[in-house]
């Protein structure tokens, strides 16, 4: 609903919200797009919270409250980003920090790993807080990563959150299960404006406000769940976490260039260029940016339900968590690979037979 508020009343809104720098490396729209769908996606949580959070469940209704306050500074900063166009990534990713810091004060934070040297370390506060805040706001940043192509980042989210909401249903953890529910209820709804038109963006502040929820819940079901892996909370997570860590290698030690310095050269903007496009803009035709940016997204759903699948199958079994991290990892390093170097797998075109380079 409040998607739907955003897109049709962008005439009164539109010179503050739309995102008009469409010669950005990154960019892949040609019109101004309202950028504030994070609205949407927050508004859409608490309405399904207030409705679905039963009186009867304390443990709920004082969790999400509490959640809801601890993502504000970095939704905040979000938002205003995408308003003013003037916030730092720098201090985007200091709201990170200080959200999940607040968070490790509501809720305390990681205190296992399944490894008895660390385990003992964050027995210590002061570690578990340090590393704490470095995981979420890390993982709360590294969402925006993916957050390139109409209905990319929102999909994966809602896989995210599913995943999430059936592992903490199977433990019994009816908490998490419905604010992930409702969280993946919230980007559905914020979903349907996004793809394949493209009409509203999520924006840094939806980016980093299902980031930061997405990466406390993890950490809230394994803290609260002992049967439930520690490798799980990075596993539900692996996707965008990956992404970061591969574009800062990419960025420093292949092309020499700052780590915060935006490219076009992450694995779905290779996808969109030298599989869709090639696909398509060919012999003269062409065909709608909107369209070729919507046909990148479902090579990428596929690709995180690789890990997913198994990450929700499997919640307790590390071996097996790891192993579908490592066949994430080896298919992710060898399509972008192949497509790098213009050597794009003909099975993966949308049609046989039009590869002609």
């Amino acid at each position: 609903m409040v998607g739907g508020l955003i897109v049709f009343s962008e005439r009164w809104h539109g010179r503050f919200t739309g995102d008009y720098d469409l010669d950005k490396p990154q960019a892949s729209h040609k019109i101004s797009t309202p950028r504030v769908g994070g609205l949407a996606v927050f508004a859409g949580t608490l309405a399904g919270l207030l409705v679905w959070g039963k009186p009867d469940n304390m443990t709920l209704h004082w969790l999400w409250p509490a959640l809801f306050v601890a993502s504000l500074p970095v939704f905040g900063a979000g938002i205003l980003e995408d308003v003013t166009k003037d916030v730092g990534a720098g201090k985007r990713l200091l709201a990170a920090f200080i959200s999940a810091a607040i968070a490790w004060w509501f809720f305390g934070g990681v205190s296992r790993v399944g490894v008895e040297v660390f385990d003992y370390l964050f027995s210590f506060w002061f570690v578990s807080l340090l590393f704490t805040v470095v995981a979420v706001g890390g993982c709360t940043h590294a969402l925006n990563l993916v957050d390139g192509m109409n209905g990319l980042a929102s999909m994966v989210s809602v896989l995210m959150s599913v995943s999430i909401a059936l592992v903490a249903y199977q433990v019994g953890d009816m908490a998490v299960f419905t604010i992930a529910l409702s969280m993946s209820s919230a980007i559905a709804g914020f979903f349907v404006w996004n793809f394949p038109f493209g009409r509203v963006f999520l924006g840094d502040g939806g980016a980093y406000f299902i980031g930061f929820v997405l990466a406390e819940l993890a950490v809230l079901l394994v803290m609260r769940n002992p049967s439930v892996s520690a490798f799980y909370a990075l596993a539900v997570l692996f996707y965008p976490v990956f992404e970061t860590l591969f574009s800062i290698w990419r960025r420093k030690f292949k092309r020499g260039v700052p780590v915060d310095q935006p490219d076009a050269l992450h694995l779905h903007q290779l996808i969109f260029r030298r599989l869709v496009q090639k696909t398509f803009n060919r012999e003269g035709k062409e065909i709608p940016l909107y369209l070729c940016n919507a046909l990148t997204s479902p090579y990428l759903w596929i690709l995180a339900l690789v890990n997913l699948v198994p990450a929700t199958l499997f919640w307790d079994n590390t071996l097996l968590l790891c192993g579908g991290m490592l066949l994430f990892s080896v298919l992710y390093v060898w399509l972008y690979s192949r497509l790098v170097k213009w050597r794009s797998p003909k099975w993966l075109l949308l049609s046989s037979g039009l590869d002609k380079r």
